[in-house]
């Protein structure tokens, strides 16, 4: 069966309702029970609407629900005391179901913490007998409260170092022993998964493919873009929701990372930055820029544009405010040389860097800039009009080959497109030539030409 994706529905200004499902299905139980006590699961899944996320059927929008811990049982299959819900007034029951439909374990004193939490929801107690309990229950469970907690609230950050973090801290030790030249590892133990999406997106994922694809000797390009899905994901990770210890590995690989590939070299210190504890010396290496809407007055009198620079080593983002209304950015980047040993990555292979531009009163937009090799440096230049409120500019993300793009809707390159010179766009086209029809780039640029046609 395939499950639908637990969405947390919109509560407006109301809490959420005590006692509802935590995972995405559940399934009816037979009220009388058996002899030995088990309760034998009668009806579909969702009640036959398997598509729909539990928590939203209109069911258990009753506050009557109670929480409490049943043993259930599918025919043919083992008694497993499990999560449930029961409706006093109406004598029903239903079990909580894993991904594959099997009634979801819990014990009787996590079932009791749950529903401690579950009524306090908003402050939800993270004591240390909770993180006890909490990691001693079974996977499903524990990513099915923190997946709802993390959607819904804003719970304490230390709960969600119940999850398995040693097996992640496994993956991450076999990833720097290969880059330190380990020529065999053992395979982890323990599949990731998606166990650790509550606490972090983008980080499990990547991760493991990284160490998988090491372990059986990728491609360098194949490599490569799985350490850039990983330095994004910990880019915008909410770190105090990572342990010590593991932090302190994921910052050493994104070290080894930078060191790998010159190119990933300053995303890799914003995330070390970012992971290791305590106060920091000197600026923080962030490429970020802020800016007004409206030119300082000494500008304005001169007609003369306004710049601001951010630098990090050989990496530097620029911003030049014109009394036009224009922003030009230009981005600088050290041009890898490609050994053997050293990057991942080639100049020649032609290359993308992305910027995020956060209006402070709309949502950010992600724009790219295609990069030109100019002796020592990449540099490419991109021109657009200045949001209306004041703005940032933040130009952390790490850069990529224009095939990178491939999971990139097409309709998002197109702003870029539409603010880039002549000579930008022609490295633009000079990719898509190299790339499949149906790849984003060259979709991108046949949407702006049809833009421009409707003008």
């Amino acid at each position: 069966m395939n499950g639908p994706t637990m969405n947390a529905p919109s509560t407006g200004d109301t809490a959420p309702l005590p006692h509802r499902p935590l995972s995405a299905w559940v399934a009816r139980l037979d009220s009388r029970g058996s002899e030995e006590g088990a309760h034998r699961i009668t009806g579909p899944v969702n009640d036959g609407a398997e598509r729909t996320d539990a928590r939203t059927l209109p069911l258990f929008q009753d506050p009557a629900w109670r929480r409490t811990g049943l043993v259930a049982r599918r025919d043919g299959g083992p008694d497993v005391r499990a999560l449930a819900l029961s409706h006093p007034g109406r004598g029903i029951s239903y079990v909580e179901l894993d991904d594959l439909g099997r009634p979801l374990p819990a014990s009787a004193e996590g079932t009791e913490l749950v529903a401690r939490i579950e009524e306090r929801w908003e402050a939800p107690p993270s004591e240390p007998d909770v993180l006890r309990v909490l990691a001693g229950e079974s996977l499903d469970l524990r990513h099915a409260l923190l997946y709802r907690l993390a959607s819904e609230t804003a719970p304490p950050p230390v709960l969600f170092h119940a999850l398995p973090w040693s097996d992640l801290d496994t993956v991450t030790g076999n990833v720097l022993a290969v880059l330190d030249g380990a020529t065999s590892v053992e395979p982890p133990g323990l599949e990731l998964r998606h166990w650790f999406t509550p606490a972090a997106t983008r980080l499990a994922g990547p991760l493991a493919v990284l160490e998988r694809g090491m372990r059986e000797g990728r491609e360098p390009a194949a490599l490569r873009h799985e350490a850039v899905s990983l330095l994004t994901g910990l880019l915008s990770a909410p770190a105090e929701r990572i342990p010590g210890h593991t932090a302190q590995r994921l910052a050493l690989l994104a070290d080894r990372l930078g060191r790998q590939d010159p190119l990933l070299r300053h995303t890799a210190r914003v995330v070390a930055s970012r992971l290791r504890p305590g106060p920091r010396s000197g600026r923080p290496p962030s490429l970020s820029l802020r800016l007004e809407s409206v030119l300082p007055a000494a500008a304005r009198r001169t007609e003369r544009s306004y710049g601001t620079t951010a630098e990090d080593g050989l990496f530097e983002a620029s911003a030049a405010h014109t009394p036009g209304g224009r922003v030009r950015v230009t981005l600088m980047l050290p041009k890898p040389l490609r050994t053997a040993e050293e990057s991942w990555i080639d100049a020649s292979d032609g290359i993308v860097a992305p910027f995020v531009l956060r209006p402070a009163d709309a949502a950010p937009l992600r724009y790219w800039v295609a990069l030109r090799s100019q002796e020592s440096v990449l540099r490419g230049v991109i021109e657009l009009f200045a949001p209306q409120a004041r703005f940032e500019l933040v130009a952390d993300e790490p850069p990529v080959p224009f095939a990178a793009l491939r999971t990139v809707p097409a309709i998002e390159l197109v702003p870029s497109l539409h603010a880039s010179s002549n000579a930008t766009l022609r490295l633009w086209e000079t990719a898509a030539s190299t790339l499949p029809p149906g790849h984003p780039v060259p979709v991108a640029l046949r949407l702006r030409q049809e833009d421009i046609a409707r003008r």
